[in-house]
């Protein structure tokens, strides 16, 4: 099997995390065009949700890791007096990653049963 070089794209790999997590940029706008190019996006669209609940595990999986990353430095910044003010701010660093991934969860979630809902 020969792989052509023209064939492999040279993606870097922060494009290839964006890919791999963020769930919007499978879908399309149905805001613009005509009524005909919006209901074919809206349908394009509906054909797409079945990737939303694999990107909602992977957010949950981010969000409990952040979670325990939270708890962790907490209980650091008890043990460790010398580092308690640094401690905390990581804390709080993870906490609101951890609100940001809470909030990818749910709006994943909610454009799933609009998707799969409303017609």
């Amino acid at each position: 099997m020969n792989i052509n070089a023209s064939n492999v794209r040279n993606e870097s790999l922060s494009y290839l995390l964006y890919l791999y997590l963020w769930p919007l940029w499978i879908f399309e706008s149905v805001n613009v065009g005509s009524f005909f190019e919006r209901a074919a996006a809206y349908r394009r669209n509906r054909s797409k949700r079945v990737y939303l609940p694999g990107y909602t595990a992977k957010w949950i999986v981010i969000f409990a890791m952040l979670i325990a990353m939270l708890s962790a430095f907490e209980n650091m910044a008890n043990a460790y007096a010398a580092w308690k003010v640094s401690f905390i701010l990581l804390a709080g660093g993870a906490g609101i990653l951890a609100i940001l991934a809470f909030v990818v969860v749910v709006m994943t979630i909610v454009i799933y049963l609009l998707l799969t809902r409303w017609e």
